[in-house]
């Protein structure tokens, strides 16, 4: 019973994070899972996406009530995620567990590093209309080929995708940052459970984890929504870059001090 309200717990929080910023929660609740828990990548990752399907799930659901996701782009987002998310789900299995950390750790500096020296460029000419569908969006091609990096980065590392979607959208599309979360959102729910029945097939999923985890993702991912409507655009992306680094240094501290 501790567990499970532990696990709860760790996926309210996540959820609730990731719903603001769009990242599925999963770049905070794989880290606990690995730090805290003690899983192996492949079972943190497989475990990990079932928070993902649902916080973005229920993220997604407040997000197209407020009609802030662009309905086009994650479709075509997902038909690219689809493969991905099956080849990333088995190649975690031939990742040792320091490979895994450091890879992750260094994945998210990387994002947090371009969202912190670029966010001037992002945010400065970007319009802040809450018709999404008013934009034209971006190229097609641009938005299945992200899709492919979003299954399969999201699958191999339990994330979701959001963090490959979120900077793809901001660099190549016209949305303004609050349509990004949600168009993220939309992305992630039609691409994860792909990657979470690969997992699943797998034996990666902890049962017993998943109900914990699901009830912890559908109540956090309405309250990140609502509270994303709180932020500014530039102050939303440092938001996401003090969150990715501060993952990717609970990674390396592992690592380091043993």
């Amino acid at each position: 019973m501790q567990l499970a309200l532990e696990l709860f717990a760790a996926a309210f929080v996540a959820s609730i994070f990731g719903s603001m910023v769009g990242l599925g929660g999963g770049f905070v609740l794989v880290p606990m899972l690995r730090i805290f828990f003690g899983l192996s990548p492949a079972v943190a990752a497989g475990t990990s996406l079932a928070l993902v399907v649902a916080n973005s799930a229920s993220g997604a659901f407040t997000y197209l009530l407020q009609r802030r996701v662009h309905v086009k782009l994650g479709l075509l987002i997902a038909a690219g995620g689809l493969p991905g998310s099956i080849l990333g789900a088995i190649a975690v299995q031939h990742i040792s567990a320091q490979s895994f950390d450091w890879i992750f750790g260094v994945f998210l500096v990387g994002v947090a590093g371009d969202m912190i020296f670029n966010a001037e460029r992002r945010v400065g000419q970007r319009l802040e209309t809450r018709d999404v569908r008013e934009i034209k969006g971006m190229s097609y091609r641009v938005a299945v080929i992200a899709g492919f990096g979003v299954g399969f980065i999201g699958s191999l590392l339990g994330v979701g995708g959001g963090v490959i979607i979120v900077p793809t959208l901001l660099y190549f599309s016209e949305l303004p940052a609050h349509a990004i979360s949600a168009t993220s959102h939309f992305g992630i729910v039609l691409t994860s459970p792909v990657g979470l029945a690969t997992h699943w097939m797998q034996g990666d999923i902890r049962v017993q984890d998943v109900l914990p985890l699901v009830a912890g993702g559908l109540l956090g991912g309405p309250i990140g929504a609502r509270l994303s409507l709180r932020l500014k655009s530039r102050n939303l992306l440092y938001f996401v870059a003090a969150a990715l680094l501060l993952a990717a240094g609970a990674l390396a501290l592992r690592h380091i001090l043993h």
